[in-house]
């Protein structure tokens, strides 16, 4: 079967070979084969914890069920230790090909441990050190990703997080190995998808979107993706997000993905380096930590003016701003930052802690990372 056969498919051919579309899953063993170059690859698969309750998992393993095939689970965050422990797999495995098939999280652990299956022996502190000086490119076997949440965007990117809850950082691991060759994108996916997990994604992506239009880093590519994520939710910010049909789940997969591309290109802002502590320290998932100061980052930036610190100027960031906001069809910054204080109070994610008392500590440590440096707004914390 050719992607062009699955209904409302689409093949983008840049990297990651991207293809979109009902039932491309189906495509699996195909893709698997292209990428390992051998019509019997090894094959390792790395899924989330809920992976076998979902009613497409076992057809999907069935499809990939004639190659030797491995499939570990990988569960909370990525951490050093539990990405060496993957990366061990990996190497018993002989795997020729690494598929993912979950989240953000899952994907990242997927990556990684592709990236360091190459070395000998894969322990936690290798992971930090291949963290600080970058992932090689040799040996690494290909990555298949088959995105199952939208607005993470790792299926699009050539890096990775890693929690580190020893030193209370989040690393970053980056390579071009860690791009996955190839990124399935099935709304199908999405069915069985827990609100609370749609709706963090959602203001993942938007953060995304965003970031990746403002950031000091942007081009006319990133800007262009950004923009065309956010028109692909704007009907999705007001509804229900317990039952998301085929069009809304298309919709929200492609946004994620092409957020991601932005962030990929541009890089993130100031939203993300706050996130981390919020995260760690406090307990939210990635994509709510983003979208709690989305809104006032997006006040924020869209004001700049002799504070900017990208050498294109102001004019270039509002202008970005102003494209991204008319993409989603609203009449302007203040209502889309109402749309996003919203979306980050919805019913379905747990409330917010009070983090006045740690405030000065998550801006301190949002500053020492080195995104908060691509936002286009000078900025600094004032107790």
């Amino acid at each position: 079967m050719d992607a062009a056969d699955v209904p409302g498919s689409s093949v983008l051919m840049d990297s990651p070979r991207t293809i979109v579309g009902v039932r491309a899953a189906e495509l699996a063993a195909e893709v698997v084969t292209g990428a390992a170059g051998t019509t019997a690859p090894r094959v390792l698969v790395t899924a989330g914890s809920g992976f076998a309750l979902r009613s497409w998992s076992a057809p999907l393993l069935a499809a990939l069920g004639s190659f030797p095939l491995h499939t570990v689970v990988q569960s909370g965050l990525p951490t050093p230790e539990s990405v060496a422990l993957l990366a061990h797999q990996v190497r018993a495995h002989r795997a020729d090909v690494v598929v993912t098939i979950g989240g953000g999280s899952v994907m990242d652990a997927g990556k990684a441990a592709a990236a360091l299956s190459v070395t000998s022996d894969p322990t936690p502190e290798s992971v930090v050190r291949m963290c600080r000086e970058g992932a090689g490119a040799q040996g690494v076997p290909p990555i298949i990703a088959l995105p199952t949440t939208p607005g993470t965007g790792a299926e699009a990117t050539p890096f990775a997080t890693i929690w580190h809850r020893d030193r209370g950082r989040k690393l970053s691991l980056r390579g071009s190995a860690l791009l996955p060759a190839t990124a399935v994108l099935d709304p199908d996916l999405l069915v069985g998808l827990p609100a609370p997990h749609l709706v963090s994604c959602l203001l993942d992506t938007l953060a995304q979107g965003l970031e990746g239009a403002w950031s000091i880093r942007a081009d006319e590519r990133s800007e262009w993706l950004g923009a065309t994520a956010l028109a692909l939710l704007a009907d999705l910010l007001d509804r229900p997000h317990d039952n998301l049909d085929a069009t809304q789940r298309h919709a929200a997969l492609l946004a994620g993905h092409l957020a991601g591309r932005a962030i990929a290109i541009a890089g993130t802002t100031v939203c993300h380096a706050m996130s981390y502590s919020l995260t760690l320290r406090h307990g939210l998932s990635h994509g709510h930590a983003c979208g709690v100061t989305l809104a006032a980052v997006l006040r924020y930036n869209a004001l700049v003016d002799d504070d900017c610190t990208d050498p294109r100027g102001a004019l270039r960031v509002r202008g970005a701003i102003d494209k991204a906001v008319q993409a989603t069809g609203l009449d302007g910054v203040e209502t889309l930052a109402r749309k996003i204080e919203g979306l980050a109070r919805s019913p379905a994610l747990p409330p917010v802690p009070d983090i006045r008392r740690d405030a000065t500590r998550i801006a301190t440590e949002a500053l020492a990372y080195d995104r908060a440096g691509n936002n286009p707004a000078a900025w600094m914390w004032r107790p």
